[in-house]
């Protein structure tokens, strides 16, 4: 198939998070990838040298569909002298994850998109099963999101699941959450769950389940799309509505958010209320930047979609 009619797995992490965890999540998936790594502004030659030599044990298949990018600041340009002279140092170092979540999708070659956070594993067919309904949907209604169901699995899983009948056995013994659901049930949890698990799995087709009415602050759906969605506002910092955002602006752009059957994502590690306090440090490191982006944001949306602004929930924190 033709690259432009494939789906792009956009992804972004720190350079301290790649792993072979990475690796399971670009083995399960079976379309191209285009991949940001950020590191800080200091050490940059030694750094990249090691994100070579890792990527470098990755198996060929895998490096035949990524396109990998290394992220890093300079107020010097880039040339070698000037990359010499970086030494930002490690702590005061801040992740720019939506500069590294645009940074990936510019170099999107096709015409759908899933922009992903790491880890996540992918049922077998997914792309190929998701382009079909994609090439359907996303040509009749454009502006329409193809939104996923997500879940955690308990660590102790060692063989991921990869159909729903796997994913509802862990589900149902306890082992398979929502995801966040022991966490920050609000962002991710999407009703009638029981109805879409009994549901027989279609394997020839997927079809959409139903149309979700976007009425929550905090709901953060994953989705594929068309690569025409909004970027990522580059203002708001790492944990504080830094994904929740891009869903915001394409309400504000009237975007139909329609969940599709049987296909889903699963991250394994079940995230807690015990999580709660290294989150909340962060974030109160981040709320003076999110207070000012929070504000730009609001103004940009009244200015650019006063049409729609009845249409969606309140932002915020």
């Amino acid at each position: 198939m033709d690259i432009f009619e494939r789906i792009t797995l956009v992804l972004h992490i720190s350079y301290d998070h790649l792993n072979d965890n990475i690796l399971e999540q670009l083995e399960s998936w079976d379309g191209p990838v285009t991949f940001t790594i950020a590191i800080p502004s200091a050490q940059v030659y030694s750094r990249i040298r090691k994100i070579k030599e890792k990527l470098s044990h990755f198996p060929s298949y895998v490096l035949h569909k990524l396109s990998v990018h290394v992220l890093f600041r300079s107020n010097y340009g880039c040339n070698k002298d000037a990359i010499d002279k970086l030494n930002e140092i490690n702590s005061n170092w801040r992740y720019p994850i939506n500069v590294a979540r645009n940074v990936a999708r510019m170099f999107v070659r096709s015409k759908y998109v899933l922009i992903s956070d790491s880890e996540f594993i992918f049922p077998e067919g997914f792309e190929s099963r998701m382009c079909a309904l994609a090439q359907n949907q996303l040509t009749r209604n454009p502006k329409t999101a193809l939104v996923v169901r997500i879940f955690e699995v308990n660590s102790t899983i060692r063989k991921m699941p990869r159909n729903k009948e796997e994913l509802r056995g862990l589900f149902f013994k306890g082992l398979a959450v929502e995801f966040h659901a022991r966490y920050n049930m609000a962002a991710h949890t999407i009703p009638h769950l029981d109805q879409w698990f009994n549901k027989q799995e279609n394997k020839q087709e997927v079809n959409i389940n139903s149309i979700l009415k976007f009425t929550k602050y905090g709901w953060e759906p994953q989705f594929v799309s068309l690569n025409t969605i909004p970027f990522h506002d580059e203002n708001f910092p790492f944990s504080l509505r830094d994904n929740t955002v891009l869903r915001w602006e394409m309400c504000r752009q009237n975007y139909t958010f329609a969940l599709v059957n049987d296909l889903f994502m699963v991250h394994r590690g079940i995230k807690t209320t015990n999580d709660l306090p290294l989150t909340r440090k962060r974030q109160k490191h981040s709320r003076p930047q999110f207070n000012i982006a929070m504000k730009l944001f609001k103004q940009r949306m009244d200015h650019q979609y006063p049409e729609t602004k009845k249409l969606c929930p309140e932002f915020g924190a």
